[in-house]
């Protein structure tokens, strides 16, 4: 009798992890497999302070995920990153450098099929700040000019790359576009970002003070000039 009841409960539990076994299967295989390509965020990390990144690449790169379809819904609700790691750029040079799908966080039955683009090209530059001399810039209509002009601060300090900053020699107010009334003229202003994004001012909230004198040039008479040919 104690064996009957021993044999009983043996394949009693070997019955119901068969059944548990098939309960799982069909939870995993009876819901069916599909593919969702989303726009995901890249994320730079760990690029040095002293070091900058100085060609465009995008922010998004584009991302086919695989597996069951109720986890591809419920993954449109959250938050998915691709890392990029960058901690090793410390001199200035091109380098080519693969996403790091594996770091990518998933619920469990999703994998990544595949990723657009698989790889980028990255341009590397040195982050120095220069004094830069400031020219101002006037937006007048034809025959008027501005003498006598002086600048304070006559230089400002910009950060950037190396590669952009060794190069540029001066840069530029904002257009200063004055009452057309001939005399001292006052102005205001700020500094044009040169270069595209990567060059910042070092002091966002200096002031550019601009001074001269508005003067109106002298007509000349065409017709006289004509009519001595």
């Amino acid at each position: 009798m104690h064996r009957f009841i021993a044999l009983f409960r043996r394949y009693n539990l070997h019955f119901w992890a068969i059944m548990i076994a098939i309960a799982l299967w069909l939870q995993v295989h009876g819901q069916g497999e599909g593919s969702l390509s989303m726009d995901v965020p890249l994320q730079v990390q760990g690029l040095p302070a002293d070091m900058m990144i100085v060609n465009d690449f995008p922010e998004h790169v584009r991302v086919t995920i695989k597996g069951l379809q109720s986890r591809l819904k419920e993954l449109r609700q959250q938050d998915l990153t691709v890392p990029l790691d960058v901690s090793d750029l410390t001199t200035p040079g091109v380098v080519e450098r693969g996403m790091q799908l594996s770091s990518v966080v998933l619920p469990t039955g999703l994998r990544i099929e595949k990723v657009k683009p698989e790889r980028l090209q990255l341009q590397v530059d040195r982050r120095v700040t220069r004094s830069i001399p400031v020219r101002a810039h006037f937006e007048l209509p034809e025959g008027w000019q501005v003498t006598q002009v002086s600048i304070e601060p006559k230089q400002v300090k910009l950060t950037g790359p190396d590669v952009w900053l060794e190069a540029l020699r001066e840069v530029e107010t904002t257009a200063i576009r004055p009452e057309l009334k001939a005399g001292p003229i006052e102005a205001k202003t700020g500094v044009e970002s040169p270069a595209g994004k990567s060059i910042r001012l070092a002091n966002l909230k200096v002031e550019i003070v601009v001074r001269g004198v508005l003067e109106r040039l002298p007509a000349t008479d065409k017709g006289e000039g004509e009519g001595g040919k």
